[in-house]
């Protein structure tokens, strides 16, 4: 995966950098995740203000994250700072590790006043994780991947909370024997779990995964010792200078707050004293009822969402038939998430107008994030691979290899084949994704092939050959 700053939104806008400068200074290597939480924030910033009308409905501009990676590498740990930026710009937040439906849904609570004749019975709702507006930590995400009753019934409720807000379909409903609880949720879910045994069949079966941006990583030692470096080299020496102190980035989502809630309220001529004295279903129809005029797209705004999902669907077409149809089910929440990742980006660039810029830098994001998605979902790797299997993965890439046209190299003799070459002819025999065909090619080329530099061109031969 690329670094943070090699991203063009990241190079745009000082705010966003400086924010991963301090991220990456709490959760190290773990670039992505950075980027997708500030947009978790920054959605809970404009959520009471903004809906994107998609036709007669509407998408909200929350983002949710469930990120999948091994024990120990930076997932918990991160939160710690995105929990921080979340209290200091007065967003509640909160964390969820284990519990019951009542916990997440809601229950009712007797309380007897009084005593004798007087006494009286009094039931009230008490309200649960997932009602009204707050980031959710779900640290341990693991338990929404075990089967049984209970992850069922959580995940159904994690569906319906990251349904459009004011839709009326993400609205929790709960029978119990004291009555019926029913709950708005406005929460932001950020799902953190190590990838448990089966996990990849679980993804494709469960509705929630295609609401959420969906983001796995493998960590090898290597990785897992430069991060123990980066560490270890902190030790009795002070932090890194940020391009911007937290505070800053703490005025900037309270500045963008208030902007969003002027327009709106100027747009409405309501006066600034009556919205926080307005009901919550009284709120989201003048948020409706302005949905067009908050924000407006500019004219190259649907050409640049055509261009992208045509390289979204670039990378499905190029697969393996059986698995592209699984994978083709998660598009329609990537091309969501460009319109609201494309928002976002507006209300960085202090733009009342979308752009097909800003589509473009939306999807320099999420097309990363989605190859990373068909790479894990495709991948043959798994730990503790038999050796019948490697030794299979090896000879398709040799039968790739032998496909592909030969070179001679000054001083190096002939028979070099493209590296480039071998990989795109292993994609169009297998066909798995580029990401994939990388993948396989580091962990079985260094036994099988000689790799050598060549007017900037890798070619590789297989051991054993000589000119």
């Amino acid at each position: 995966m690329k670094s943070f700053e090699d991203y063009k939104v990241v190079q745009k806008f000082p705010v966003l950098k400086a924010y991963m400068q301090h991220f990456q200074q709490t959760s190290l290597m773990n670039d992505l995740p950075g980027l997708l939480s500030f947009f978790m924030i920054q959605g809970q910033v404009a959520l009471p203000y903004v809906r994107i009308p998609t036709g007669d409905s509407w998408l909200d501009p929350r983002v949710h994250v469930f990120w999948i990676q091994p024990s120990r590498t930076g997932k918990s740990v991160a939160w710690n700072f995105v929990g921080d930026v979340l209290d200091n710009i007065g967003v509640d937040a909160t964390m969820f590790s284990t519990g019951t439906d009542a916990g997440l849904v809601g229950s009712f609570k007797t309380t007897t006043i009084g005593s004798g004749k007087e006494k009286e019975e009094v039931t009230e709702q008490v309200d649960g994780l997932l009602a009204g507006k707050k980031a959710l930590n779900f640290d341990e995400g693991s338990i929404l991947l075990i089967p049984n009753k209970h992850s069922q019934e959580t995940v159904l409720y994690l569906q319906t909370a990251c349904n459009p807000v004011g839709s009326g379909n993400n609205v929790l409903v709960k029978h119990m024997k004291d009555g019926t609880i029913e709950c708005e949720s406005l929460v932001s879910l950020w799902i953190t779990t190590y990838p448990p045994k089966g996990v990849k069949e679980y993804v494709l079966t469960k509705g929630i995964f295609q609401r959420v941006l969906l983001y796995w990583a493998h960590w090898d030692m290597d990785m897992r010792q430069t991060v123990s470096n980066m560490r270890l080299s902190t030790f009795w020496k002070q932090g890194k200078k940020t391009s911007m102190s937290r505070e800053k980035i703490y005025d900037y989502f309270k500045g963008r707050e208030k902007a969003l809630r002027d327009r709106l309220l100027n747009l409405s001529q309501t006066p600034f004293n009556e919205w926080d004295s307005m009901t919550r279903e009284d709120q989201e129809d003048l948020v409706q009822e302005h949905m067009w005029e908050m924000f407006t797209k500019g004219d190259d705004y649907t050409t640049a969402l055509f261009q992208a999902a045509d390289e979204i669907y670039d990378l499905v077409r190029n697969m393996d038939p059986a698995l592209s149809e699984v994978v083709a089910s998660f598009t329609p929440g990537v091309e969501n998430y460009l319109g609201i990742i494309s928002l976002h980006i507006a209300i960085l660039d202090e733009s009342w107008v979308v752009t097909g810029e800003h589509v473009d830098l939306a999807h320099d994001l999420l097309f990363d994030l989605f190859r990373n998605l068909i790479s894990w979902l495709e991948d043959e790797v798994e730990v503790g691979m038999k050796e019948g299997e490697k030794a299979a993965m090896k000879e398709k890439l040799r039968k790739a290899y032998d496909a592909c046209a030969t070179y001679e190299l000054d001083g190096a003799g002939d028979g070099w084949r493209r590296k480039a070459s071998v990989i795109t002819q292993y994609m169009a025999q297998t066909g798995v994704s580029k990401s994939t065909a990388d993948r396989h090619m580091a962990l079985h080329g260094p036994q099988m092939f000689n790799p050598r530099k060549y007017s900037k061109r890798v070619y590789i031969r297989m051991k054993g050959e000589t000119a």
